[in-house]
């Protein structure tokens, strides 16, 4: 079944206290994945600990940042083996602040 996005999707990189590093507006139908790793060539973050949401599952982008010297930790699917061990919940609370920040973004 093919499914269309219409409208713009924000891709952004947030440091750990924050601040906006870099990000792209892109159509809806851009994958999160795909934006991930030309943001980052030029964000620069001191952290190299990247934490996303499940949109940025898959081996390939997790290589590709890892040759740039990063870490991606993304949350597991709650139907995936492990997810409960694996979702760590202070992680998790940092991910809900950048989501907030996210939806004060929509919201104006």
């Amino acid at each position: 079944k093919k499914v269309y996005y219409y409208g713009f999707k924000v891709h952004a990189i947030v440091s750990d206290d924050g601040y906006l590093l870099n990000y792209a507006v892109t159509k809806a139908s851009v994958h999160d994945a795909k934006e991930t790793v030309e943001l980052m060539i030029d964000a620069h973050p001191a952290n190299h600990y990247l934490l996303g949401d499940e949109g940025y599952l898959g081996k390939n982008l997790a290589t590709n940042l890892k040759r740039m010297g990063y870490v991606l930790w993304m949350p597991y699917r709650k139907t995936m083996q492990g997810a409960r061990r694996h979702n760590d919940h202070q992680l998790m609370a940092i991910r809900r602040s950048i989501e907030s920040d996210f939806s004060l973004l929509s919201y104006y």
